[in-house]
């Protein structure tokens, strides 16, 4: 009998852990990135990119950061690095942020073609969510 009871005190207690842990789990709030866009698809020498990244989330989230990378030159170095500090709020959050664009020539590594930079949501070194756009750039 006693052995009955030690069984299903048990059992209960592993069922209210598993339920503790399904509602925290359902409480933490998570962030997707809906998209990113620019103000123009071709930009030349110099010129100013408004760059919108457009995130939803499910709850508050402070002290996240949107990181933005890319436009890399022919050397290997990223023309376009910036980390935005962001406070999420529940539902849809827009972000915007310029960014003047190098000079567009062979002497600075950044010859006229395609080129794509990349936006990484992240909390805590955690990703939370990634997306890539890309841009022309003529002379």
């Amino acid at each position: 009998m006693r052995r009955d009871l030690l069984i299903v005190a048990g059992v209960l207690m592993v069922a209210v852990l598993v339920v503790a842990l399904v509602v925290l789990s359902g409480a933490i709030a998570h962030a997707d990135i809906l998209s990113v866009t620019t103000d123009n698809e071709l930009y030349h020498s110099n010129n100013v990119m408004k760059i919108t990244v457009t995130v939803t989330s499910s709850g508050t989230i402070n002290n996240a950061a949107v990181n933005i990378t890319g436009i890399t030159d022919r050397y290997g170095d990223d023309k376009l690095v910036h980390v935005m500090p962001v406070n999420l709020s529940p539902g849809t959050n827009t972000l915007t942020y310029n960014h003047q664009l190098p000079s567009c020539s062979h002497c600075s590594g950044l010859d006229p073609g395609t080129y794509s930079f990349n936006i990484t949501l992240e909390r805590d070194g955690m990703i939370m969510d990634q997306a890539n756009h890309s841009i022309r750039i003529e002379q």
